[in-house]
């Protein structure tokens, strides 16, 4: 049997059909309209792609460094990753002779715990930061945000190492005539109930945040996104209980496939396309008006934007520096929680309580006494 997808039917196919009524089941052969949605995704998660290196390139732009470009980023890739066990996994490309037939690698390893579970933690992490920052008055870093993750993580991993050493009878295993590889009805549910878990406690913690300051308030960008996701996770669970063939069922798999990476991009971009669409084309103007923003919420009181003229400055000192908050200057002393102040940087690999290196660094962690020193004159940066 080959491993060519072509948009007509081949031999190969026709092959599996044969084999297929022989065992008393429906197949549609895999062709053109398997192609047409492989080649329409490929080139959505390549946009993607491209904007996950842009947010990354203009990290230091408040607007967007506010969304956590990190984690954003992390999400796309491991949105390919699930896509790319997709491929395998819901019988959109030949397996037999090449490396895809290896159930438990691609569709165990790459779609399950580096796709799914992972992208369901990235966003969960997210979410729980910010509940941290502005529910708890706690910071977006340290044991208290990444312990949660690392015992998720653990716990995938023990998850996939167990999925492993269990037979392929019990998990998931390659039918070679029909050429694909076949969920078992006790894998699908470990699986479904991780994500559903997952995802109740993203749109918990949503729930929860729903109300903080207009600068960072995502309430309506979390509704879509969660709408979206809910709406896909009813539908595929649905139908891989009454369709558990659904993979040999031409409409059924492209519309699995296609829904589960819509609800990821709706997610993605729904909280991403104003940041990255007005630094694109209106980069100086918008960085204004969010400074506005900021003054508007009350969070003047922790940044130096509580002069009504402030913002063109600030702006002009963004423009002539590469280091992008150097306008919002730290106080010499943290008098408020962050939720009073309510201005976090959630790039927890960039340390996100810290400011550049050209601004003193200052956590949002409690702040010892320091005893008064004598004031030095201030050199205006303007």
């Amino acid at each position: 049997m080959g491993n060519s997808l072509s948009f007509s039917l081949t031999a190969n196919e026709q092959h599996r059909q044969d084999m297929a009524k022989m065992l008393d089941m429906q197949l549609d052969p895999r062709g053109k309209a398997d192609c047409i949605m492989i080649i329409v995704i490929a080139a959505v998660y390549f946009i993607d792609l491209l904007a996950a290196i842009y947010i990354l390139y203009n990290r230091k732009y408040p607007p967007i460094k506010c969304k956590s470009p990190i984690l954003m980023s992390c999400i796309i890739v491991s949105a390919i990753l699930w896509f790319a066990g997709d491929l395998q996994a819901n019988g959109h490309v030949p397996l037999a002779n090449t490396q895809l037939d290896n159930c438990k690698a691609f569709g165990v390893w790459v779609r399950v715990i580096l796709g799914v579970c992972t992208v369901s933690a990235l966003v969960a992490m997210r979410a729980y930061g910010l509940f941290r920052v502005f529910g708890k008055n706690r910071p977006f870093r340290g044991w208290g945000l990444f312990l949660p993750y690392l015992v998720y993580c653990g716990c995938m991993l023990v998850y996939g190492i167990v999925m492993q050493v269990v037979a392929s009878r019990l998990t998931i295993h390659y039918i070679e005539p029909i050429d694909i590889c076949f969920y078992t009805p006790g894998f699908k549910a470990s699986l479904f109930a991780i994500i559903w878990i997952t995802w109740l406690i993203v749109a918990a913690l949503n729930w929860h945040i729903r109300n903080i300051k207009s600068s960072f308030n995502e309430a309506r960008e979390s509704l879509i996104a969660c709408t979206a996701v809910f709406a896909v996770l009813i539908f595929t669970t649905v139908m891989h209980y009454t369709s558990p063939q659904f993979a040999l069922n031409r409409k059924l798999r492209i519309l699995t496939t296609s829904f589960d990476h819509l609800a990821t991009n709706i997610f993605w971009w729904s909280i991403m396309a104003v940041p990255i669409t007005n630094c694109i084309f209106r980069k100086q103007r918008y960085l204004d008006l969010w400074v506005a923003k900021l003054r508007n919420d009350g969070l003047q009181r922790m940044y130096d934007v509580s002069s009504p003229g402030n913002t063109a400055k600030e702006s002009s000192v963004y423009q002539r520096n590469s280091f992008a908050p150097d306008y919002f200057l730290l106080r010499s002393k943290v008098e408020q929680s962050p939720l009073d102040s309510g201005y976090p940087y959630f790039d927890p690999m960039f340390d996100q309580y810290k400011f550049d290196s050209s601004v003193n660094a200052v956590s949002f962690t409690d702040q010892p006494e320091q005893k008064p020193t004598k004031k030095k004159k201030r050199v205006d940066m303007w």
